[in-house]
């Protein structure tokens, strides 16, 4: 087995397609199959299965490409090391957070004679957390509903990972413009008021639906999503000029404060939960506790 094998196959299950991976590795679809096969006989199992079109992680092929991830991942870091020398890299994924950008902003600018070098990958909940189980990010930033809790620490433990509440805030309704509650002027909003309303969030998964324990509970499928992004731009431009509002937290959505007051949506005891995901049992690196104190910092205090 060489490092070779370990690269085809990540790229192989993360393209789904030995013909989409072979563009990827600037290779032929026949020489990606052939890599591949030779990984199968070396480690004497099946890792995909094959199918009409494309590809598919065999049970067995899911494991590997844990591992395979993390070993492709830290020779990344090694050669940016030998090519920078002694560079520090920190990598970051999160949910689109204006109020994230803006901390980063200043934290690099902090510490900008430490020459710290950051990778930063905006994403859903979902695949911020699939990012940092495969050692592709160093730590994972992401809101989710207090209500939705349970269910997402579970799928953390099933992954091996573990979560970090930061901050709560109140759930709050961005109401574009030109929507007729905006209009109302309302100073404060229920969940029959979302009825008939379009919206624009960052990312359908923002706050992790993945089931709610109450029948009765917020879930995003019952709202008409109408556009997702993961602009903060494109964000402010649709909620000045259209019909449509957003669901967030207070004060971690300071992008739209400029925008259009929100107005608290009443979700009963419902919260929004920033926090971060980690490795379960793993240290810390310094510079990654580093900037988790400079966030708390920048924190209300409760």
């Amino acid at each position: 087995m060489d490092l070779k094998q370990l690269q085809y196959f990540v790229a192989c299950a993360q393209a789904g397609s030995f013909s989409d991976a072979a563009k990827i590795l600037y290779s032929t679809q026949p020489s990606v199959s052939k890599v591949i096969k030779a990984l199968e006989d070396t480690l004497g199992m099946q890792l995909f299965e094959r199918l009409p079109r494309g590809i598919r992680l065999t049970v067995q092929g899911q494991k590997v490409y844990h591992y395979a991830c993390k070993i492709t991942n830290e020779m990344n870091v090694l050669e940016n090391m030998a090519l920078g020398g002694m560079t520090k890299w920190i990598r970051i994924s999160l949910n689109p957070s204006s109020w994230f950008a803006n901390q980063f902003v200043d934290f690099y600018n902090e510490t900008y004679e430490k020459n710290y070098h950051f990778q930063i990958t905006t994403a859903g909940v979902r695949s911020v957390m699939e990012r940092v189980r495969d050692y592709m990010d160093d730590i994972g930033f992401v809101y989710i509903l207090s209500q939705q809790k349970e269910n997402f620490l579970h799928e953390l433990t099933k992954n091996k990972l573990q979560f970090f509440t930061m901050y709560e805030t109140d759930v709050v309704l961005y109401s574009g413009r030109k929507t007729e509650i905006y209009a109302s002027r309302k100073d404060k909003a229920e969940l029959a008021d979302l009825e008939g309303i379009r919206f624009i969030q960052n990312y359908q998964d923002e706050f992790f639906d993945i089931g709610a324990a109450r029948e009765d509970a917020f879930q995003w499928k019952d709202l008409d999503i109408s556009v997702l992004t993961n602009s903060d731009y494109i964000m402010e431009k649709m909620l000045r000029n259209s019909r449509v509002a957003n669901v967030s937290g207070s004060y971690l959505s300071e992008n739209k404060t400029g925008t259009t007051p929100g107005i608290p949506l009443n979700m009963g005891d419902s919260k929004v939960i920033f926090g971060y995901m980690l490795h379960k049992g793993e240290k810390i690196d310094e510079s990654i506790q580093e900037f988790l104190d400079f966030l708390v910092s920048r924190l209300p205090k409760s």
